[in-house]
């Protein structure tokens, strides 16, 4: 999100039960609404964000606000870019605690990698954005990032939709 990511102002998590909003892209969600772990993986622009994942912290925003936020986002980028817009699936959550408590099993044993932040202070973020810091996941170890993933994801399917949008009739 930023060109120098390492100069922003973060400051830890520590309410447990704190939801944490992710936004789920279109792409990342079938027709029969099976959401794929991309959804909580790393892409391309987290890893130049120093393996930091947005999520839209539960405590200052509602689903339904991180969802029109984000869809507005990717809606001005297709614009801008001459793409077809397609709305995201929906919002899903999880919290603190479920984030900060996942194992992730290696050779080298287990471990909780993973920590939650807020840097809605910055001046380019929105007044309740926050991450998920995978610095502890060796970012060249992508199967690693994919268990956290899978990991995330479980937690929050188990929690159910935050939000959808409700389809226009046909």
């Amino acid at each position: 999100m930023s060109d120098d990511a390492s100069a922003l102002k973060r400051e830890r998590m520590d309410f447990g039960d704190t939801e944490l909003l992710r936004t789920i892209n279109n792409s990342w969600c079938n027709a029969a609404g099976v959401v794929d772990p991309a959804a909580f993986n790393l892409s391309p622009a987290d890893r130049k964000d120093l393996n930091r994942l947005s999520i839209a912290r539960g405590d200052a925003a509602t689903p339904e606000q991180a969802y029109a936020d984000r869809a507005e986002c990717i809606k001005a980028r297709c614009d801008t870019n001459g793409r077809k817009y397609n709305s995201p699936a929906g919002v899903l959550a999880v919290t603190v605690d479920e984030v900060e408590s996942a194992e992730i099993k290696s050779s080298e044993g287990s471990r909780t990698p993973l920590t939650v932040w807020d840097d809605s202070m910055n001046d380019n973020r929105s007044d309740y954005h926050g991450h998920i810091d995978f610095n502890e996941v060796p970012a060249d170890d992508r199967g690693l990032c994919l268990l956290a993933a899978k990991t995330m994801l479980a937690k929050a399917q188990a929690r159910g939709w935050k939000f959808r949008p409700v389809e226009p009739p046909e």
